[in-house]
């Protein structure tokens, strides 16, 4: 549904467009109060109170625990220096290749 609004006088136009900025805050009103009821019945169905319900999960839960890798290279120069293997290269290990050729010097 499309509206000539080209006729309007610049009045009209923010009367009409205080009339829509009404109507949206009136609908958007109703929404959440459709909301807030679905969730209180969904709360009830589960036996669960409202606020458990929408506390919902922790943000890293959703996403799994990060595991901890172990190392599998060492730096020779700084034995505190480690690498996994995965992600980036260390700059202590793009120097180590480009010396050596191969991790196997540095493996632990």
């Amino acid at each position: 549904m499309r509206m000539d609004i080209s006729s309007l006088s610049l009045a009209e136009l923010k009367k009409l467009e205080a009339q829509a900025i009404q109507e949206i805050k009136t609908r958007q009103k109703d929404e959440l109060e459709r909301a807030r009821a679905e969730m209180l019945a969904i709360a009830q169905r589960v036996g669960v109170p409202l606020t458990q319900l929408i506390a919902g999960v922790p943000k890293n839960a959703a996403k799994g625990e990060k595991k901890v890798v172990a190392a599998l290279y060492r730096n020779p120069d700084n034995r505190e220096q480690q690498w996994s293997g995965r992600g980036r290269q260390p700059l202590w290990v793009k120097s180590w290749l480009e010396a050596h050729q191969t991790l196997d010097g540095i493996r632990i």
